[in-house]
């Protein structure tokens, strides 16, 4: 086998290890998922494991990457950063269906906050507070100076709202009392979008 062969093999067995992992996590906690399980699961040694990963906790971070979570929005957010923050509505969308198709790596959330001491979940915050001033920043004082928006302190909302908007979708997912299946998905953060933007009163 050759050696360009041979690490797409070894790249592939860690995907299925990772892919297992994420999966038992999610399903079963990150204290109620062992390192034979996960093995099983990927179709792997649990030898083998240690060939990619010193302990459990090693692979719950790779997963509970916050690069790796931030990729599921950061393309959404460059492509509509331009009509930010008055297109609030379809960042909402944007959020909404990242967290619905990776519903397993959003659950992680939870068990992080739960078994970690949201350790991990510190990183992804700050990580997405780091993209957000990156992506809407400039957008947001232009705004401002052009008297368009209130000054206000919008790092502190931009940690709001991200925090609010994760807990709210994954928890739709979680727990029956949240589900919101009366309203489409666009209706949904159209209405949320005008309450970001307009607030509730007339």
């Amino acid at each position: 086998m050759n050696e360009r062969l041979f690490k797409q093999k070894m790249e592939e067995r860690k995907q299925k290890i990772i892919d297992a992992a994420k999966a038992l996590f999610s399903e079963k906690g990150y204290a109620g998922t062992g390192l034979r399980e996960i093995a099983e699961r990927a179709g792997v040694s649990l030898g083998n494991i240690y060939n990619y990963f010193k302990n459990k906790e090693e692979i719950f971070s790779e997963i509970f990457n916050p690069e790796a979570i931030g990729a599921t929005l950061i393309n959404s957010f460059g492509s509509i950063q331009g009509d930010f923050p008055f297109n609030m509505s379809d960042i909402i969308l944007m959020i909404k269906k990242a967290v619905d198709s990776n519903i397993d790596l959003y659950r992680l959330y939870y068990i992080d906050i739960i078994e970690f001491g949201a350790k991990n979940t510190n990183r992804l915050i700050g990580y997405f507070i780091t993209l957000s001033k990156s992506v809407f920043r400039e957008q947001l004082d232009r705004e401002v100076k052009k008297g368009n928006l209130r000054d206000l302190d919008y790092d502190l909302l931009a940690k709001q709202f991200i925090i609010s908007m994760i807990t709210f979708f994954s928890s739709i997912h979680e727990i029956p009392a949240m589900k919101v299946e009366e309203y489409s998905d666009e209706e949904l953060s159209r209405i949320m979008g005008e309450v970001l933007l307009r607030g509730i009163t007339k």
